[in-house]
């Protein structure tokens, strides 16, 4: 059994309430597009409020005001030195966030914050276009004070957002998880501990959710390529990347937690094929992807990038499903589509009499004369 620290009991983190205009969206949130980090607040709230639904928070909350059941979670800014190991239940960390000249960071809640800061400023709503109600007088009282749970730094907050949002009820999507894993284990964190944050089922796939996202960093780096559709379909490249042939199409050991340079997961001489990948599987700026269903990935193309002669296909045609069939070598190939060719001939073998029309006629001359070259090939080769 772990021994790592059981971050859900004791030490009970106080609730204070504290007015909005003291607490602030999360820049580094990994929901969050990596462009709009770090970003000034106007502008996190304009990505909040387009890409994350924030319609149905305000509805409840024109009509309800703030739900004090659901706390934000914040951290203190500026906090000071003698505060950073104190207990949180001390009264001298109590008073500090309670005083009211006290900021805080809001890292759980950024949604709530933000459909509340909205409601509460009409001429933010104006310069954002954002077309909600005008709250009451008594509900505007309500959302200018908001209860918020404090931790004293982001690293203890850490465990709680991983619960609540990778095993928990409010599931960020596969690429926020990721970057969430990568924060964690890039915070000179072992995969152990990691494991240990997460739980048993969802730490199982922790290092493959890991190397999915540097692979991401890495083709972006060497190829300054958009992995913005990458992003949004990230569940895809964690399904290539759990298989053996796509491990050894990218030069990656069998334990995705031995890589020896996270940053560069992919050996130089396998870099082209890290490019090859992600083009067929999202695309490029000039190409569709080659796969069409997420299937594609466990029947067609697992078995394509294993073949060299069947790689160099696709990358010139494109045509994933031709790429495929030469996955045997050319001869079982060439046997595969006689038979094919052989059968359908047969069928209409079976009604041909019934339609003695030219055009039908015509057809059948095509198939002789393509027959019969066929025959020739073969035995001039043979001669």
């Amino acid at each position: 059994m772990s021994s790592s620290p059981l971050y859900g009991i004791g030490r009970k983190r106080p609730q204070v309430n504290k007015a909005v205009s003291l607490l602030h969206l999360d820049k580094d949130n990994p929901r969050l597009p990596e462009e709009a980090q770090g970003k000034d607040e106007p502008e996190l709230l304009n990505v909040l409020h387009r890409d994350f639904n924030l319609d149905e928070l305000a509805d409840s909350m024109v009509r309800n005001g703030y739900f004090d059941e659901e706390p934000l979670v914040g951290i203190p800014i500026g906090l000071p030195d003698s505060l950073r190991n104190a207990d949180p239940n001390s009264e001298e960390f109590i008073s500090f966030v309670r005083n009211d000249s006290t900021e805080l960071t809001i890292v759980e809640g950024n949604r709530r914050l933000a459909t509340a800061k909205l409601l509460l400023d009409l001429q933010l709503r104006d310069m954002l276009r954002v077309k909600w109600p005008i709250v009451s007088p008594a509900v505007a009282d309500d959302l200018r004070i908001l209860p918020v749970i404090v931790y004293p730094a982001r690293s203890e907050v850490v465990p709680y957002l991983g619960v609540r949002h990778i095993v928990g009820i409010q599931k960020w999507d596969s690429y926020a998880k990721a970057r969430y894993i990568a924060s964690l284990k890039d915070d000179q964190t072992t995969w152990q501990e990691v494991k240990d944050r997460l739980g048993e089922k969802q730490g199982a796939d922790a290092a493959k959710y890991y190397l999915c996202y540097k692979l991401l960093e890495q083709v972006k780096n060497e190829f300054d390529y958009d992995i913005r559709r990458a992003k949004l379909d990230f569940s895809l490249l964690l399904l290539a990347v759990g298989q053996k042939s796509y491990k050894q199409f990218l030069g990656l050991p069998r334990q995705l937690s031995d890589i020896s340079d996270p940053d560069e997961p992919v050996p130089p001489e396998k870099l082209d094929n890290l490019q090859r990948l992600m083009s067929w599987i999202f695309g490029d700026r000039t190409r569709l992807p080659v796969i069409k269903e997420s299937r594609d990935i466990t029947n067609l193309l697992t078995h394509v990038v294993a073949v060299p002669s069947a790689v160099q296909y696709l990358d010139d045609t494109r045509d994933l499903q031709a790429a495929y069939e030469r996955t045997d070598g050319e001869e079982v190939m060439l046997r595969k589509l006689l038979t094919e060719a052989n059968s359908k001939l047969e069928r209409a073998l079976g009604i041909a009499h019934r339609y003695p029309l030219p055009e039908v006629v015509g057809e059948i001359e095509k198939c002789e004369k393509t027959v019969r070259a066929l025959l020739k090939s073969v035995r001039d080769a043979d001669a």
